[in-house]
């Protein structure tokens, strides 16, 4: 925590005095070390909040356990109404392990005041059609819930759900509105490294997408290979996805992440994702024609 205090006084110092700069903190979490102090300490220097937190004890410990196997929610538990009033957003991984409660979870996350919340699966080149076929279930139940909140005027966003429709409402494309690898950020390892997302980052010696180091010149790090390489990224779109009506809020094309970590290169495209995508899409929209008045 002390190093997380030097970073934020290192800031504010280089941000005093720029009126047109705003400065604002963000930290991920999964709790389990919180207590009153750093929680205060949250609080007063505005922090954004993220916390990884999978659902009741019963399905958070599923995947997220201790050194000693045991599970961690013991440890989140009493921390729950002060990261509510934080405003955290929820953060839940997917895995084979724990889809079979994912949308029993996901209401229990909103029943505790949560107000904002997404999901995202562990892709591991692993699911079968089977797995996929629960999945898709439990996906139809969370669209069913997001439609009766909205109906209630029921204040939650589940990102999971929301985004694939919003992107579709409004005919943009996740690649432009959504997805901000090296242009609204860059993400910097403990080595000062510097990467084009958060999600690209490691202390490896061999890593790739390195654009550079701190100590490097802005030109050598925006007008590199790796820079390069990822406005190429940006501005064509991939050959595996031509024609398909779902490309432009589909993960497996959009997301240079997502292509990263499934295929190693932001080029890729992993047929789990894409099968994925086009499951979620197809759910999304069926749940909002289903409830759509006449």
């Amino acid at each position: 925590m002390g190093l997380i205090h030097k970073g934020v006084e290192f800031a504010k110092a280089l941000a005093q005095g720029r009126d047109k700069f705003r400065l604002r903190f963000a930290v991920n979490t999964n709790a389990t070390l919180l207590n009153d102090s750093i929680i205060e300490y949250l609080k007063r220097e505005d922090f954004r909040v993220y916390v990884s937190l999978d659902g009741p004890e019963k399905h958070h410990d599923i995947c997220r356990k201790m050194k000693n196997g045991g599970g961690s929610f013991k440890l989140i538990e009493p921390h729950i109404p002060a990261l509510r009033e934080l405003d955290t957003i929820v953060f839940s991984v997917v895995t084979r392990e724990n889809m079979h409660s994912l949308s029993e979870s996901v209401r229990w996350i909103q029943a505790q005041g949560f107000k904002s919340m997404t999901t995202a699966v562990d892709f591991d080149g692993k699911w079968t059609g089977d797995e996929f076929d629960v999945l898709a279930r439990e996906y139809t139940e969370l669209a069913k819930f997001w439609m009766e909140l909205k109906r209630n005027k029921v204040p939650f966003y589940l990102g999971t759900i929301q985004d694939k429709l919003k992107l579709r409402l409004v005919g943009a494309r996740h690649r432009t509105t959504s997805c901000y690898v090296t242009k609204g950020i860059v993400a910097c390892a403990a080595n000062g490294n510097l990467f084009p997302c958060t999600r690209f980052i490691t202390s490896k010696p061999d890593a790739p997408y390195v654009l550079g180091n701190v100590f490097d010149a802005p030109a050598k790090i925006f007008d590199g290979p790796v820079a390069r390489d990822v406005r190429d990224f940006f501005n064509r779109d991939k050959e595996e996805c031509e024609g398909c009506a779902i490309r432009f809020r589909c993960h497996a094309h959009e997301c240079a992440c997502t292509s990263f970590y499934s295929t190693g290169s932001i080029h890729g495209v992993s047929a789990e994702v894409c099968t994925h995508e086009r499951m979620l899409a197809v759910i999304c929209d069926s749940a909002v024609c289903e409830n759509s008045v006449p």
